[in-house]
């Protein structure tokens, strides 16, 4: 899949499915009310079918005879992460550096409070990355990459 794929067509229904999915609380979203959503009409069962693939980012497909898809269930953790409704633990690890690298910048702290939070924050961005990734939760998991 080309960046401009996962931009233009597979992002932008993989939102779709989760905005639907999260207003009306539906089991099944229907594939035409990802068309009328997203205007992409001719693009939805190419899309769906790619998000499908294996991992699927849907918990159940309803499809038609000829393989068109007529419902998708409710996205996955993964499908959560990817259209940004989920914090991903890279993006929770971001902003726990930024928190701790705030409080070392708050002039209202001792000195020694300020450094060992810099030094967490340091340790965190370098060597202990991995760890803390894992820890959050992102090991093994499985996101469309551009």
């Amino acid at each position: 899949m080309t960046e401009d794929t996962l931009n233009s067509r597979d992002l932008p229904v993989l939102r779709a499915v989760v905005d639907i999915y999260e207003e009306s609380g539906s089991y099944l979203t229907r594939a035409s009310a990802i068309e009328r959503r997203t205007g992409l009409e001719e693009e939805v069962q190419r899309a769906l079918r790619r998000l499908n693939s294996q991992p699927s980012f849907f918990e159940k497909v309803v499809d038609a005879s000829g393989g068109q898809i007529i419902m998708v269930g409710p996205p996955n953790g993964d499908a959560l992460r990817v259209a940004g409704a989920w914090p991903s633990p890279e993006n929770q690890l971001r902003r726990l550096i930024s928190a701790l690298e705030g409080a070392a910048d708050d002039d209202a702290r001792a000195p020694e409070e300020r450094s060992k939070f810099r030094q967490a924050a340091s340790y965190l961005g370098s060597f202990a990355t991995q760890v803390a990734i894992s820890a959050l939760g992102g090991a093994g998991g499985n996101v469309i990459s551009g």
